[in-house]
């Protein structure tokens, strides 16, 4: 017991420091972020320093001793990071207890990096970089291949048979995924942005069919339960746009912890 503790912590350690430096990763992709934004802050056009790397504290800690002194909306920066941080850190956990340190296991949790890295740069720029979006797609296709690992390599015609359903199975998950937000951005232009768009195909592909429609189902549910409350006391407006990236991220790694893609 006393040793399953300990590596327990250990994978949420390491979790934390990953996701320290995918939270600064995050901070650092402004690319596209209109400099006369609200959002923008003059934090993201400056080098990493070292406290910026800390787990938790680190991006609090550069804004109190550092030279230059933010606006209040770098308090977005602030949750950002938190969130590229605790979500990979609590993802580490969940995937290493569902997985173990298998080929499978560690390639999810690399995904799961660049979820967290997204959700980060959704709510710090309301942006999605393809660059993230196409390292996730790379992982998602050795994800996919990953399905012959327990096949002997002698047994071509069945390891064949493994990797092309796999691949199928992918195909059809990022067409239902791309083509149903795809299609609720055509009905309400501006509703849902390009990214989540691609994004929505990329864990498709991750998650496969019918894996994909949990993830959405989950993601859409948690984003209702989010917004409608806050719809309500005033705190946010129909016309203001939500980091839907964010509750993408989170349908797909509660589909993941749920059940083997």
């Amino acid at each position: 017991m006393a040793q399953e503790w300990f590596v327990n912590v250990t994978v949420l350690l390491i979790g934390l420091v990953i996701g320290s430096f995918g939270g600064v990763a995050a901070t650092k992709l402004a690319a596209g972020a209109p400099s006369g934004d609200e959002t923008h802050c003059s934090l993201s056009e400056q080098l990493p320093g070292t406290w910026e790397f800390l787990p938790l504290t680190g991006l609090a800690i550069s804004l109190i001793v550092g030279k230059h002194r933010r606006k209040l909306h770098c308090g977005k920066f602030l949750f950002g990071r938190l969130a590229a941080e605790l979500g990979t850190a609590i993802a580490f956990l969940i995937l290493y207890r569902r997985f173990g340190l298998s080929l499978p296991g560690v390639v999810h949790m690399i995904i799961a990096v660049h979820l967290c890295i997204l959700a980060a740069t959704d709510i710090m720029y309301r942006l999605l970089p393809n660059r993230i979006l196409l390292s996730a797609s790379v992982f998602a296709v050795l994800l996919r291949l990953c399905c012959v690992g327990q096949t002997p390599v002698w047994q071509f015609q069945t390891w064949q048979s493994q990797i092309r359903s796999s691949l199928i199975d992918g195909f059809w998950g990022a067409c239902l995924g791309f083509g149903f937000l795809f299609a609720a951005s055509v009905i309400r232009p501006g509703a849902i942005g390009a990214g989540d768009v691609k994004m929505a195909g990329v864990i498709g592909f991750y998650l496969g069919f019918p894996s994909i429609v949990s993830g959405l189902a989950v993601g859409f549910t948690l984003s209702a339960l989010c917004i409608i409350p806050m719809l309500f006391v005033g705190r946010l407006k129909t016309t203001d746009s939500i980091p839907l990236g964010v509750f993408l991220a989170l349908g797909t790694m509660w589909t993941v912890a749920a059940s083997w893609v």
